[in-house]
């Protein structure tokens, strides 16, 4: 029998690398955390990037712990035994490691898709997008593509938000393309630490949509 979690969880993954992953994951945790949830980011890609972020973060900064899980054998297991006291985990997800990609599907409640305004982002992720929605479909998670760098009110956008209607998923707003965001990656934060009021607000509503989702 697979093992209990009992948080609640969101996995961030693309196995294209260079989605977002990691801005979203670890603005989302910090979102949840802000609105008063015992929130843990758990990286799953052997590279770190979510580590790496909270390796930057300023003496006294009280954003959320970052727990790695590397292996995608037990991860299951791990976010099991490291979620026992928290409410909210969200799964940084790992690029090009097929069966961390299953792994992640498995053991999150919501599972986000982040994609670019390129047609590149859907090409390099077919065979995961497919596995998604077929485990969405038959009610082992929900799932959703989400925007990463929007470029509002393009016709790029206009149309690869067309193109992912076809796979039956919603699509969330997400992000837009604001500086805020890699500055406070750098610099260890996120937008939520007083960086920028409307990409505060994008992930915020990203928030309250996952919510929705299940």
């Amino acid at each position: 029998m697979a093992p209990s979690i009992n948080a609640f969880v969101v996995g961030v993954q693309n196995p294209k690398g260079g989605t977002g992953k990691t801005t979203i994951a670890v603005n989302l945790a910090r979102a949840a955390q802000l609105d008063g949830f015992s929130s843990l980011l758990i990286d799953t890609d052997p590279q770190g990037s979510a580590r790496d972020w909270r390796a930057r973060s300023p003496e006294g900064y009280e954003g959320p712990r970052v727990q790695p899980a590397t292996n995608p054998r037990m991860l299951r297991a791990e976010v099991a035994r490291h979620t026992q006291e928290y409410e909210f985990a969200v799964l940084d997800g790992s690029a090009r490691l097929k069966r961390m990609t299953g792994a992640v599907i498995d053991a999150s409640d919501v599972l986000l898709i982040p994609v670019q305004p390129s047609a590149l982002d859907l090409w390099g992720a077919a065979e995961f997008i497919g596995d998604v929605v077929e485990a969405h479909e038959q009610g082992e998670v929900s799932a959703a593509f989400v925007a990463s760098r929007r470029i509002v009110g393009t016709n790029l956008e206009e149309q690869i938000t067309g193109a992912l209607d076809d796979f039956g998923l919603d699509v969330l707003r997400g992000t837009g393309q604001r500086v805020a965001y890699a500055q406070s990656i750098q610099e260890g934060q996120t937008v939520l630490d007083g960086y920028d009021g409307k990409a505060e607000k994008e992930v915020r509503t990203l928030l309250e949509e996952i919510g929705r989702l299940v």
